[in-house]
């Protein structure tokens, strides 16, 4: 019978929560490459190749950006601090804020924050297992406050145009650090 395939992808929920497949691309950011993401914009500079964080993406139909093509894909943050401040994503509002997403905790441990932009802000826990649903009218952050990898998987939807840019120039009301192994939130000044 030769109408039997493969699934397109294999999504591991054990050991490394590697994604492979058909259409798995992947990239990376450097530390040093995440410009004006941490508070201590200079503090950046000092960690030389270091990645900051993966992310492998499969999605069949990414050039495209029809409304209603889905894509899954897992962010892979490393542990580290700048200046303090815990290793984070660049976070994105969604050009289409129509288009609303899913991240699912693989394993780590941090946080995600949202923010609507005006006075609405809030942080969810992430761990293993965490279901966390994002209203596309929000900005959102991936925070690594833990000792390993956090790992978060994604679905959602390319045609939401991720806007990193209203992020970079505003940044989101609160930062987060850690100070002796405590973890604290401090407001922009």
């Amino acid at each position: 019978m030769d109408f039997i395939r493969e699934p397109k992808a294999i999504q591991k929920f054990w050991d490394d929560f590697e994604l492979s497949g058909q259409n798995v691309k992947w990239r990376q950011k450097l530390i040093r490459e995440c410009t004006n993401v941490y508070k201590n914009n200079e503090a950046i500079k000092d960690f030389g190749d270091e990645i900051a964080y993966k992310v492998a993406n499969q999605n069949f139909n990414r050039e495209s950006f029809v409304k209603g093509n889905l894509q899954w894909g897992i962010t892979y943050i490393n542990p580290f601090t700048v200046d303090g401040e815990c290793a984070m994503t660049s976070g994105h509002y969604h050009d289409d804020s129509d288009c609303d997403e899913y991240y699912y905790g693989l394993g780590g441990t941090g946080f995600l924050i949202f923010w609507d932009g005006k006075d609405d802000f809030y942080v969810e826990k992430v761990f293993k297992g965490s279901l966390h649903y994002i209203n596309g009218h929000y900005a959102h952050r991936i925070i690594n406050s833990g000792d390993t990898v956090l790992a978060v998987a994604a679905c959602s939807l390319p045609s939401s145009k991720q806007n990193h840019k209203k992020i970079e120039e505003k940044g989101f009301p609160y930062r987060c650090y850690k100070e002796n192994g405590e973890i604290i939130w401090k407001g922009q000044i």
